[in-house]
């Protein structure tokens, strides 16, 4: 049978639903083909769906005709994961942006998948609750890009990430069909694969959230320290402690070096890395583990320490952390920004790695992340226009991934694989570990129409 045009489809599409909009204007389609990597391709066309019906019946009309759709939230993926690679129209939810409610009594909130984290993140303060997963584009990001990565942030240390927050997920499969997890235990496998998937098992239209009592009492210290080793050591040294910090940040001399070109910040002489960390509470009894962290730093040798004494100070503290992706854009044209995971434990090492790889290459890799959870961004900046610029890039990178792999970490600790890390899939699952992801992907999407050619190599 002959396929339709996919004008005709479109048109179908709008019939179906008259207040749906789309548009496959080439300026239009051109600004939804690319995300934070760079990676470029333009889709056929781009919808703007505003409910479930308008999911239900796009999804369902386009794939019947073989034809990929790619959910995409705000675009602000570091891994190509909403990067249309294969004909493909991107299904753009950013319209589908309600707080349906938040409960202050259960504790819950009820989302659409446009909804943005800062927007989440301020509802909820205005109810004494807190949405922990706070990723550095959380100003942009929207919760269904959060869901879909299973985002993180600097709280991923004490509250962990987006996966331990989804209580439950509406969602269209590839043929338009509409289900829903629950909360009861025969449902929770299911919910754990769509978290993290990166839109490839199915497109998510609704969530039930679970939400936390907001924190009264925050201690913020900016460490100085001498090396990035020292200060990775005093990493485990508060772990040890007992005590849980609600962030722990560090940021390499590179990456202060273009702090400190974007922002005013005043170093202390000697300084080679430096420590962000921060504990929270609800209780006055949680002053006394602010207190023995604070403790703990100071013994650990620091070039200097300064605690913010009140929240104005405490925004202070945080601009600079704030500031690296920014002050980066200025001091190379392209980056390879890689979120390798590894092993508290193996911090050090990885830091001593990434600066060794940084001399061998000479190439500038500022460095920086959750260090409370082995989480490194390593950004690798180069000249994409330099092709010899551009193989050391690569070739270092590779040679980072085997360091993370053998370390016992992850090639990914929050970005995800998307298209840009699909070739170092295999050395971290192996062949027998992709052949059960196909499986999946298989049961789920069985002529990978929902966001295709993602994740898995083929």
């Amino acid at each position: 049978m002959k396929r339709k045009s996919l004008t005709r489809i479109l048109e179908e599409i709008k019939k179906a639903c008259p207040g749906i909009e789309y548009s496959s204007n080439p300026e239009i389609c051109t600004c939804y083909s690319f995300d934070a990597t760079g990676l470029r391709s333009i889709p056929q066309a781009v919808i703007f769906p505003r409910n479930l019906s308008d999911v239900r019946q796009a999804v369902k009309r386009l794939t019947a005709e073989g034809i990929g759709v790619v959910p995409r939230g705000a675009g602000t993926g570091f891994a190509g994961g909403t990067v249309p690679i294969e004909e493909s129209v991107i299904l753009s939810m950013e319209r589908m942006n309600r707080i349906v409610k938040i409960d202050r009594e259960e504790r819950i909130a009820v989302v659409e998948p446009g909804v943005v984290n800062a927007r989440l993140q301020q509802e909820a303060m205005a109810s004494n609750l807190m949405f922990p997963p706070d990723p550095s584009s959380l100003e942009v990001a929207t919760i269904g890009g959060n869901v879909a990565q299973d985002a993180g942030g600097p709280r991923a240390l004490k509250y962990g990430v987006t996966r331990n927050y989804v209580l439950e997920i509406e969602f269209v499969t590839w043929d338009g069909c509409v289900c829903s997890t629950s909360q009861s235990a025969q449902w929770q496998p299911l919910l754990s694969l769509l978290v993290g998937s990166e839109g490839t098992l199915a497109v998510m239209t609704r969530f039930k959230l679970k939400l936390l009592p907001l924190p009264r009492f925050f201690s913020t210290m900016l460490v100085f320290f001498g090396s990035t080793t020292s200060a990775a050591q005093a990493v485990s040294a508060i772990l040890e402690s007992g005590v849980i910090p609600s962030a722990v940040e560090i940021m390499d001399r590179s990456t202060l070096n273009c702090i400190t070109q974007y922002v005013q910040v005043e170093l202390p002489a000697g300084t080679g890395c430096v420590l962000i960390v921060e504990t929270d509470g609800t209780t006055q009894s949680d002053l006394d583990y602010m207190k023995l962290v604070e403790d703990v730093v100071r013994r650990q040798r620091p070039v200097e320490i300064r605690v913010a004494t009140d929240a104005i100070e405490r925004e202070r503290l945080w601009l600079m952390r704030r500031s690296v992706s920014p002050s980066l854009a200025r001091i190379a044209p392209s980056k390879l920004n890689e979120d390798v995971c590894v092993p508290r434990s193996k911090l050090p090492k990885l830091v001593e790695i990434v600066e060794k790889l940084s001399k061998k290459y000479k190439l500038m890799v500022p460095t920086f992340g959750h260090a409370g959870d082995g989480n490194l961004h390593v950004n690798v900046m180069f000249d994409r226009r330099n092709q010899d610029q551009v193989r050391r890039a690569d070739a270092l990178v590779e040679e980072l991934f085997s360091a993370t792999i053998e370390l016992g970490g992850a090639i990914s600790g929050e970005h995800g694989i998307g298209i840009a890390k699909q070739r170092f899939l295999k050395k971290q699952v192996g062949e027998q570990g992709l052949g059960y992801l196909r499986k999946i992907k298989q049961a789920f999407d069985p002529n990978s129409l929902i966001n295709p050619g993602k994740v898995i190599p083929s």
